[in-house]
C-alpha cells in the first residue's frame, strides 16, 4: 500500500509538472507572438500618426522652394530688362540704340524737345551744334507719335524764294504724303502743330523747336 501511495504521489507530481510545463510553453508562445506583433503595431500607429504630417510638410517645402525659384527668376528678368533698356520703343520694328541725355528715342531716331524759344535760324544752329537737324517728318507710320504733339515747334521746313516750293534742310522737296502744310501770311518757315500739320510762320518769330538725329 505504501508503494502504491508513493507511485500515485509521484504520478501526481509528474502530472503537475507536465501541466506547468505546458502552461509555460503556451505563455512563452503567446509572449513570442506578442513580441513579434508589437513592432508591427507600433510601426503602423507611427505611420498613421506621422504620415499626414510628413506629407503636409513635404508639400509645404516643395511649394516654398518653387515660390523662391519663381521670385528669383522674375527678379532677374526684371533687373536685366531695366539694365538693358536703353530707350523706349513703342514698336517692335527696328532697333533703337542709345540717345543722348534728355533725348527721346523712338524707333530709329532720337528727338529733343527744347524748352527755350528761338527764331528759326537760332533753332537750326542749336540743333547743328548737337550733331542734329531740325525735325523732319518723313513717315506718318514711323513717326506716328507726333500726331499727339499739341504745341508749336520749329521744324526743318522752309520756302525757297526762287520757285516758292517748300523743302527740308537736306534739300528734299515736301511731299503731300508727309504732312499737310497750312499756309499763313508772311510765313517762310514752318512750325509743326499736331496730327501731321505744319503752319507757315515768320522765321524771326521765337518758338520752341525739335532737334532730330539718327540713333547710333
Amino acid at each position: 500500500m505504501g508503494l502504491i501511495r508513493d507511485r500515485k504521489s509521484n504520478h501526481s507530481s509528474e502530472m503537475r509538472e507536465c501541466h506547468n510545463y505546458k502552461f509555460e510553453l503556451k505563455n512563452c508562445d503567446a509572449c513570442t507572438r506578442w513580441q513579434k506583433q508589437r513592432p508591427a503595431l507600433i510601426t503602423s500607429k507611427y505611420r498613421q500618426n506621422l504620415s499626414p504630417l510628413f506629407f503636409v510638410r513635404l508639400i509645404a517645402a516643395a511649394m516654398a522652394i518653387r515660390f523662391i525659384v519663381m521670385v528669383t527668376i522674375w527678379t532677374t528678368v526684371f533687373i536685366n530688362s531695366l539694365l538693358n533698356q536703353e530707350c523706349s520703343v513703342p514698336s517692335n520694328e527696328g532697333y533703337c540704340g542709345p540717345c543722348p541725355t534728355n533725348w527721346v528715342c523712338y524707333r530709329n531716331n532720337c528727338y529733343r524737345f527744347s524748352d527755350e524759344s528761338k527764331n528759326w535760324y537760332q533753332s537750326q544752329a542749336s540743333c547743328m551744334s548737337q550733331n542734329s537737324s531740325l525735325l523732319k517728318i518723313y513717315s506718318k507710320v514711323d513717326q506716328d507719335f507726333f500726331k499727339l504733339v499739341k504745341s508749336y515747334h520749329w521744324m526743318g521746313l522752309v520756302k525757297i524764294p526762287t520757285n516758292e516750293s517748300w523743302q527740308w534742310e537736306d534739300g528734299s522737296i515736301l511731299s503731300p504724303n508727309q504732312l499737310t502744310l497750312v499756309k499763313m501770311q508772311n510765313g517762310s518757315c514752318a512750325v509743326y502743330g499736331s496730327s501731321f500739320k505744319a503752319y507757315t510762320e515768320n522765321c524771326l518769330t521765337p518758338n520752341t523747336y525739335i532737334c532730330m538725329q539718327r540713333a547710333v
